[in-house]
């Protein structure tokens, strides 16, 4: 969802009455108005989403936070997963049942010097890869690296806590992406499945679930306005 288009104020205050306590306290505690908007928006937007799967009420949900801040959900009867991601009017959330995953999504227009942080995270194949761009293409593909790389480490859960370069991402077909891992990390390709997206024309998505390669898996791409109305969509938005 785009949380700019939320302008109704009436929507605004359903949506705080959903938080706990905790919550509203943190939406509340943001200095700059639009930081309290986007907060605002986006806890309510996670409340609904797991709504739409589960058969808890949105101001029922209870939230803990795991290893490096992943969050979870307290309700053992609930077997949902999710994962959040923002970036420039951009909220995107994906849900499975069972299976641990991890989103990310990136505004690609953002002021970083992508070409000294390719060398600095990225491993040699990924590097290799990156270089056979154009120079002036190079931004552009780096977000699809480093989405992945956000989408494995919070799939994980494990965070920064892994060297960027300890596994790599071989897109040379995109429609089925590859993960493999260096010496150091131990863990198996054959457990992952992961996907990179448009989400716009500014925006760069990757999602990797902790699923067999050989497990079928349908993705559904919903737009959400919470408490409003859900559309399934087509990407890029």
């Amino acid at each position: 969802m785009r949380p700019s288009t939320i302008t109704d104020k009436q929507l605004l205050t359903q949506y705080f009455d959903l938080l706990s306590s905790d919550e509203q306290h943190k939406v509340n505690r943001y200095i700059r108005p639009a930081d309290q908007h986007s907060g605002l928006v986006t806890r309510a937007f996670i409340r609904c989403i797991l709504s739409h799967y589960g058969d808890v009420k949105p101001q029922d949900w209870q939230f803990g936070r795991g290893f490096n801040g992943k969050p979870y959900l307290k309700d053992s009867s609930v077997s949902l997963e999710f994962n959040l991601s923002h970036a420039n009017d951009m909220i995107v959330c994906a849900v499975t049942k069972s299976f641990p995953l991890g989103i990310d999504v990136e505004y690609t227009k953002r002021n970083s010097d992508t070409y000294k942080l390719a060398p600095r995270y990225f491993s040699a194949t990924e590097i290799e890869a990156l270089q056979q761009f154009e120079h002036a293409q190079q931004p552009w593909h780096f977000y699809d690296y480093w989405t992945l790389k956000e989408s494995y480490i919070k799939a994980c859960g494990d965070g920064l806590a892994i060297p960027l370069n300890h596994f790599s991402f071989d897109l040379s077909n995109r429609a089925q992406v590859k993960l493999s891992f260096c010496a150091q990390r131990n863990d198996n390709p054959a457990h992952w499945q992961s996907w990179l997206f448009e989400a716009s024309k500014d925006h760069r998505m990757a999602l990797t679930v902790k699923a067999p390669s050989n497990q079928n898996m349908t993705i559904t791409t919903r737009y959400l306005t919470p408490l409003a109305q859900t559309t399934l969509v087509e990407i890029p938005l």
